[in-house]
């Protein structure tokens, strides 16, 4: 085995950075879909509170959530 440290060490580097990469682009997708996901049930209750004039569906939907 003739690699020398600075070899290893550069290694090292790269595979900490690309884990890195992927660690903070696995953060920004799952923040895009989960605010997606939210807006798309928030317009949904939105609608149900326009369409029944009361914010009922509103808190059926606080209750669901928690």
């Amino acid at each position: 085995m003739n690699e020398t440290p600075m070899v290893l060490l550069t290694e090292v580097i790269i595979y900490s950075a690309i884990g890195f990469l992927t660690f903070v682009i696995g953060l920004l997708a799952g923040y895009l879909v989960m605010t997606r996901y939210y807006q798309k049930r928030f317009m949904h209750v939105a609608a149900a509170c326009r369409d029944v004039d009361s914010i009922e569906p509103l808190l059926d939907e606080l209750e669901r959530e928690s």
